[in-house]
């Protein structure tokens, strides 16, 4: 049966104007990540949301899954915070690295692709407004060198990515 992200992920509401975004997983060990608006020092990505709109988390990794059409099971992003009755989508993936200078961009981009995919399966992307990725990684603010993997990205997925830890709300 197919994964409905509305209902079966995890879900957390937040109208304040800067909030982060938090993945205690360690080792394997799936916890779903979180919103959290207290302890800044664990957010792995700062959500700016200037007009304390209100917006969702739906947790993905740690609380769904399928598999891939080889019967493996399918790579995750940690999350998608929707906006506006759910018509702006923005799919994340929370890394906390300083090793593997390359992997942990190579890992993000794989799982928000399969999670992207699959999600496209069963929801028409023009009854959107916005879907958009974000790798954030605690270690690694933004940085222009990312742009051709950026462009590569949305040629393979016409999504627009972004690799930083500042996710503006607007």
């Amino acid at each position: 049966m197919p994964v409905d992200f509305f209902r079966d992920c995890k879900k957390q509401d937040c109208e304040v104007a800067l909030f982060g975004l938090c993945d205690d997983s360690k080792d394997g060990e799936h916890k779903p990540a979180y919103i959290d608006i207290d302890d800044s020092s664990k957010w792995i990505a700062n959500v700016h949301n200037e007009n304390a709109l209100c917006i969702s988390f739906y947790a993905i990794d740690g609380c769904v899954s399928w598999r891939r059409e080889d019967g493996k099971e399918s790579g995750k992003c940690d999350g998608m915070l929707c906006y506006d009755n759910n018509r702006n989508v923005l799919f994340v993936e929370l890394k906390n690295r300083t090793t593997d200078k390359k992997a942990w961009r190579s890992d993000a981009k794989d799982q928000l692709k399969d999670t992207i995919a699959y999600f496209l399966r069963f929801y028409d992307k023009a009854t959107f407004d916005k879907i958009e990725a974000y790798i954030c990684n605690k270690r690694h603010l933004r940085n222009q060198r990312y742009a051709q993997f950026c462009d590569n990205f949305k040629k393979d997925t016409s999504i627009t990515l972004h690799v930083t830890r500042e996710i503006e709300v607007v």
